[in-house]
């Protein structure tokens, strides 16, 4: 899937994106990276919402998850099982999250998982980041049903 498909998707399937203004600026089958604009998602201490922050973490790691199912021709809902959130230092520009999929072993184990059981899970650490510097990390567990 390329970026720009991924945000069309995004905004057709999980409206509140576009209120969001979220942007993908970089997709890989691995990685990803996505935005949220500052001005949207801005709170009345004038820095970054801590639900915007936590939305556009989870989205990055929904779409990788995504991503990786449609690549491999894997069919399945991603959801988020859990997710636990530490807001480290206040954001005061655009919000950034990146993640990638993590250890080979993982994905092996997932794969298996999912062909033997018709579900599975798989953990990541989505950092939402702002001039270089971690601001925020998700762990968040998500499951494929």
């Amino acid at each position: 899937m390329k970026a720009e498909d991924l945000q069309n998707l995004l905004h057709k399937e999980i409206p509140i994106t576009k209120a969001l203004a979220i942007e993908v600026l970089d997709l890989e089958l691995e990685r990803i990276i996505i935005k949220a604009p500052f001005q949207q998602n801005k709170n009345i201490h004038n820095t970054a919402f801590a639900g915007s922050i936590y939305t556009t973490a989870t989205l990055a790691g929904w779409s990788l998850v995504t991503n990786f199912l449609e690549s491999n021709n894997l069919k399945g809902s991603v959801v988020l099982a859990k997710g636990e959130i530490k807001y480290l230092k206040p954001i005061t520009g655009d919000i950034i999250a990146r993640t990638t999929l993590g250890s080979e072993q993982a994905l092996v184990k997932f794969n298996k998982q999912l062909e033997s059981k018709g579900r599975a899970r798989l953990s990541l650490i989505i950092d939402v980041i702002e001039d270089e510097q971690i601001k925020a990390q998700l762990k968040g567990n998500f499951a494929v049903i």
